[in-house]
């Protein structure tokens, strides 16, 4: 004769607060949506009809990719160079965590701007985060496919960590952008592809 098993015990709620969304009656619905835009009737009635048209326009062009965060909430271009200016700054003098805060907000209102991943890239990287360094990064170059910033710098966190293939084809594309020879980013790929070159030569 098999035991009966013991009755699996109903653990104690931990929270008072309810989890999870309660289910909701068809009605119950339709009677919330009516009480929702009763109160956007209310909140808009002296707003003008060209107003509202305006911005229903531009709400549509942000779900249709064609404007951005910034644009959508009347960012000017002038207020996002402030705002990276000041991040800027802050990384400068070591406030990683303060530049951090900042160009997230940049990437987020401007997320086609290569700029912003690229500082993003840096900042991550002088963090040690080398995995979300190499996601803005490669980010940044893909909205920028001539950036030499990202490239030098994608390469040499690729190098640390041996990943030598990937790391040589970033240096070469930097250098290979620097016409001139006299880019300070360019130049950092010249004298690590040496390296690499050394290091091979080495263990030959």
């Amino acid at each position: 004769m098999v035991a009966d098993k013991k009755a699996k015990k109903v653990p104690a709620k931990k929270w008072d607060f309810p989890i999870g969304i309660e289910p909701m009656s068809r009605e119950d619905a339709d009677a919330e949506m009516q009480k929702f835009f009763t109160s956007l009737e209310k909140q808009y009635k002296n707003v003008p009809e060209a107003e509202i048209e305006r911005g229903a326009k531009k709400i549509q062009a942000f779900i249709d990719g064609k404007v951005n965060w910034a644009e959508l909430f009347n960012f000017s271009p002038d207020m996002l160079f402030q705002m990276a200016e000041f991040g800027f700054a802050q990384f400068k003098v070591g406030r990683y965590a303060d530049a951090e805060r900042v160009f997230k907000v940049l990437t987020v209102l401007d997320w086609n701007n290569a700029y912003y991943h690229s500082v993003m890239g840096s900042i991550l990287q002088r963090q040690r985060r080398y995995g979300e360094s190499i996601a803005e990064y490669t980010q940044a170059i893909e909205l920028d496919r001539n950036d030499i910033v990202s490239h030098t710098n994608r390469g040499e966190v690729f190098m640390q960590h041996g990943l030598l293939k990937e790391a040589i084809e970033d240096f070469t594309k930097a250098i290979s952008l620097d016409k001139n020879g006299n880019d300070k980013f360019a130049n950092r790929s010249r004298v690590l592809m040496k390296q690499i070159e050394k290091m091979r030569g080495e263990k030959k």
